[in-house]
């Protein structure tokens, strides 16, 4: 996956865990390239964390 800050720059990192609060909002737990920010909870938003494939398209 690619997260945006909200400084607009992007980086490659991991979905490690899903989970969905009780309002039904998708939270993910981001995992970053070793060096950058350990792993933390996110709100997910499609438009600021981008799924990529893992092999092909």
């Amino acid at each position: 996956m690619e997260v945006q800050y909200p400084d607009g720059t992007w980086e490659l990192g991991r979905i490690s865990a899903w989970w969905t609060d009780g309002e039904g909002e998708q939270w993910c737990r981001l995992r970053t390239l070793p060096g950058g920010v350990g792993p933390q909870w996110h709100r997910y938003d499609p438009e600021s964390i981008r799924v990529l494939p893992t092999a092909g398209i």
